[in-house]
């Protein structure tokens, strides 16, 4: 639980505005219902999302820690409520999806939170199949690519992208992606 008093330049906003403000992490759909399921508490009650903050009120927020970090390339994921991924296969150690025409794998600079890899690791987070926080340096990524040097007539299995949930998966996925 962590408790916040508010101060005079957040006094007047509405609850869930000053909540997507201090926490940008939370994504807003999951920041309603934890006001609606008192999660989050205005002078020791429960609060509506549309109550206006007052200089001394203060918030209990009983939400889980990963929500009070600072956003970073990291933990975008964080922040994706409902991934959106087709998934065509998936076992303990890989998972298969088609990917959305339009959608980048990789975040850049451009696009931090809507790419297939932050997809992915909120769905694997969501499901507790993986956490940044149990591992020490493994994210779940792409397995393989698509093949290289096609002629005219091959069939190309992509869009599909691999990802292994698992370190030893990672170079076991390019056998899915042959198809002939």
């Amino acid at each position: 639980m962590r408790e916040f008093t508010i101060g005079p330049n957040d006094a007047g906003q509405r609850l869930d505005r000053w909540l997507s403000k201090t926490l940008p992490l939370l994504p807003a759909p999951l920041a309603q219902k934890y006001i609606r399921i008192k999660r989050v508490k205005r002078n020791g009650k429960g609060a509506k999302r549309d109550d206006r903050l007052v200089k001394g009120d203060v918030l209990q927020l009983y939400i889980n820690d990963e929500f009070f970090d600072a956003p970073t390339p990291e933990n975008a994921f964080l922040s994706v409520f409902k991934p959106q991924l087709d998934i065509v296969y998936e076992d303990e150690n890989l998972l298969l999806v088609n990917k959305r025409p339009g959608i980048v794998v990789h975040p850049d600079e451009h696009e931090r939170v809507n790419t297939l890899i932050t997809h992915i690791q909120a769905y694997l987070y969501q499901k507790k199949a993986w956490s940044p926080y149990w591992e020490n340096s493994f994210a779940p990524a792409p397995a393989d690519h698509e093949p290289k040097d096609q002629g005219p007539g091959d069939r190309k299995v992509l869009p599909l992208r691999g990802a292994g949930l698992h370190e030893p998966a990672r170079g076991q996925a390019g056998k899915l992606f042959i198809k002939g």
